[in-house]
């Protein structure tokens, strides 16, 4: 199985190969042919036309059975197959044969018309005609070279952008394997570290509350400020390195951004469905790419929107995946500083997509801002199509947090 697709790539350039030398040769035998006859009809003044001269019909007779030969002597002879030496050996071989069959057909031919005339032999025809058919078989083996050269850089350019696609790849496995890691030491270590030196300064506290009252309450203090500390910077460091709950899915990833917002804001998303149906049509930096634009979106719509309705949307179309998150805020300035954008957008890029934001412009003085992420889906299999066929796009709005 593994050398049917190299022996058919053989085949099919073998037979462009050919194709190319047979109608290269005939093109430029007929070129040669048409320039010959022309040149002899002005120079002998066309005895043909005025009804004279049973020889000019048996040469152009010949004219036309011996480039018929000479093909099929390239096509029996294949010479596009040899190396340098044996191409030029093919070349003389079939020019002599060429000019050998014009030769012999003229005088068939002037025999059979004209039994008792005598055919004139001119030595230098026939050396002309040799030429002319090595020069003919020549350009069509140098127009296969070419195509040769053209072909081969062709493949060499696909191979390299495969091999820097598959690079790519890797380093963004890598780094998602790296963020992954750090996520957990975050998540499990350090925050582990965290609770015991709360802990202890709460002991400490409370050993030294019957002392000092003041030093047991600055321990307090720090205790306070460690749990802080470690229940929203290290949560949310962790969470930035690597989406909460993606593990668990798609869906659960994006519900946990969504409970995360205050009750302020209502936020209407899509169904779990939705997200199942194609999530296993993406790949894994895909749906970390997902996960990572709709946070941006959300966390942009209040920071710089001040927005109080967010809508979320997710539909497929042709192939591809559409993410759509648009929100009631301030619309964004003409030129945005798109510094977490641009990385998302370079991402986006790099997995065959494309990340857009469009200023939202409605009636009444309404505006907003829309962030629209497109990504290719792979092959559908028989599972994922029964999925998507019960998946439903109806919107809700998750229970804010409380």
């Amino acid at each position: 199985m593994t050398r049917s697709g190299p022996s058919r790539d053989v085949r099919a350039d073998a037979v462009t190969d050919h194709r190319i030398v047979l109608v290269a040769t005939a093109a430029a035998t007929l070129a040669v042919t048409i320039y010959t006859s022309l040149q002899g009809c002005l120079l002998s003044g066309c005895p043909a036309v005025h009804g004279g001269g049973v020889g000019v019909w048996a040469t152009v007779g010949a004219a036309v059975v011996a480039p018929v030969v000479m093909l099929s002597a390239v096509h029996l002879l294949r010479p596009e197959r040899y190396g340098y030496l044996a191409r030029c050996l093919s070349v003389v071989a079939i020019a002599v044969g060429a000019a050998l069959t014009l030769a012999a057909a003229r005088a068939v031919l002037a025999a059979i018309l004209a039994p008792d005339a005598v055919a004139p032999t001119s030595i230098g025809e026939y050396v002309s005609a040799a030429v002319a058919a090595a020069c003919a078989v020549g350009l069509g083996l140098v127009q296969v070279d070419v195509a040769r050269r053209i072909r081969h850089a062709e493949r060499e350019q696909s191979i390299a952008q495969a091999r820097a696609a598959g690079l790519v790849a890797e380093l963004q496995e890598e780094e998602l394997r790296l963020r992954y890691e750090l996520a957990e030491t975050i998540h499990g270590s350090v925050q582990g570290t965290f609770v015991v030196m709360e802990a202890r300064l709460r002991h400490l506290a409370l050993s030294t509350a019957h002392a000092d009252a003041g030093v047991a309450g600055e321990l307090h203090a720090v205790a306070d400020q460690l749990q802080r500390l470690r229940e929203k910077e290290l949560r949310a460091l962790s969470g930035r390195l690597y989406p909460v709950d993606l593990e668990r899915g798609l869906a659960p990833a994006v519900r946990a951004l969504v409970v995360r917002l205050p009750p302020s804001v209502a936020v209407t998303a899509p169904d779990d469905a939705v997200f199942s149906a194609f999530e296993s049509r993406l790949s894994h930096e895909a749906r970390v790419l997902v996960v990572r634009v709709i946070e941006d979106a959300l966390s942009n719509a209040l920071r710089h929107g001040s927005a109080d309705h967010v809508v979320i949307s997710a539909r497929e179309s042709g192939g591809i995946l559409l993410i759509v998150v648009g929100n009631n805020g301030s619309a964004p300035p003409a030129t945005p500083a798109l510094s977490g954008l641009a990385r998302l957008r370079r991402r986006a890029q790099v997995l065959g997509g494309e990340l857009v934001l469009e200023t939202l412009h409605g009636g009444r003085s309404r505006t907003g801002a829309r962030l629209k992420l497109t990504l290719p889906l792979s092959a559908e299999s028989a599972g994922d199509a029964a999925a998507s066929a019960s998946a439903t796009a109806a919107p809700h709005t998750p229970p804010p947090a409380p």
